[in-house]
């Protein structure tokens, strides 16, 4: 993964300029949680060969601490008081009205009249910039491509091209994927704006105040179906997320909300996860956020996203951990993902 200077100053400016005005509509003392941005200056080249080439940003400095770091030793009490407030704030980014040029999936720029409209994503995976799509399909496809460059790269994964499952990828990146997500009822012209690291660590706590204080870090931001903010990071601390879940009935219980399963065997370790992924699913119904069960064919896009993660899986390209293994190791851990891989593609009939 890398950064893509194509864009990437003014992806931030627009978002930042975005989700302020959003979230400045809870009220006056939300006015300001998103830092106003002063002045800033484009990259000379997406690959600047020394800093004066490089792109920059004069923003508002905010006061108060990580939340991450004080929510460690929050009571519950305090940890419920702080999720309703997030979630209020969450809520506010995801009805982002987003400005007519913006038309495309992809990230934002602004054009020399000074408008935002539609860009390239900040992230690059094998030096391939994203976007913008003007089909959600592409979205998909680009991902994925991605990841069987990495995995072409990788001597023991040589592309999936043993046993002929990279036929079948194929296969389905151009045929059968846009058919998957038509059945699957996925609304394929919706997108808005997604925050992709919206976490505790990007928002600024004030003690005194026992509120939230700032909103930061907005360089990945871009704008997708909502689906795709409960793909990455964004989150897990709030456990509104399936990623990061260390209990796969909370996961289930994230992805459908039903939670009956919270008082099952084993789930009592989870207990407080499972109160906070609860109350996180309830305020965000009564803000009117929208929460995975509300996003039309999340289950097939969740597998989808499954499926991508899978092309090149992290412990398959970490040459650390192939080290510390034997090669039987290896090829039983590379036998894994194909299997898993291969169900998918079944389960989907290629």
């Amino acid at each position: 993964m890398g950064l893509n200077n194509t864009n990437r100053i003014e992806n931030e400016v627009a978002a930042m300029h975005l989700a302020r005005g959003a979230i400045a509509q809870l009220g006056s003392r939300y006015a300001a949680l998103v830092p106003a941005v002063y002045a800033w200056k484009t990259a000379a080249a997406p690959h600047p060969v020394d800093e004066t080439g490089f792109g920059w940003i004069v923003m508002e400095y905010l006061t108060g601490s990580p939340l991450h770091e004080q929510f460690k030793s929050f009571d519950m009490a305090e940890k419920k008081l702080i999720i309703p407030e997030i979630a209020s704030i969450f809520s506010s980014i995801q009805r982002v009205e987003l400005p007519p040029g913006v038309d495309c999936f992809g990230g934002f720029t602004i054009n020399k009249e000074g408008n935002i409209i539609s860009g390239q994503e900040t992230e690059t995976i094998q030096g391939a910039p994203g976007g913008p799509w003007r089909e959600y399909d592409e979205v998909w496809r680009h991902q994925m491509l991605c990841q069987l460059k990495e995995a072409d790269a990788n001597e023991l994964i040589q592309g999936w091209r043993v046993h002929g499952i990279r036929e079948r990828i194929e296969q389905f990146l151009n045929v059968t994927l846009r058919r998957v997500l038509q059945d699957a009822g996925v609304d394929m012209s919706k997108f808005g704006f997604v925050h992709f690291d919206f976490t505790m660590s990007n928002m600024l706590y004030d003690a005194e105040e026992k509120r939230i204080s700032g909103i930061v870090d907005f360089d990945f931001a871009g704008v997708n179906n909502p689906a795709h903010e409960f793909f990455f990071t964004s989150l897990h601390d709030v456990h509104g997320t399936t990623r990061e879940q260390k209990s796969d009935k909370l996961q289930q219980a994230i992805l459908t909300g039903n939670f009956g399963a919270s008082t099952d065997a084993g789930e009592e370790e989870h207990a407080e996860a499972w109160e906070l992924a609860k109350l996180w699913d309830e305020v965000m119904g009564k803000r009117g956020g929208l929460r995975p069960r509300d996003i039309r064919g999340m289950t097939t896009l969740a597998k989808l996203n499954t499926l991508t993660d899978m092309l090149f899986p992290w412990q398959l390209g970490s040459m650390d951990m192939l080290r510390r293994q034997t090669r039987e190791e290896n090829a039983k851990m590379r036998a894994k993902a194909e299997k898993a891989i291969d169900d998918m593609l079944s389960g989907w009939g290629v």
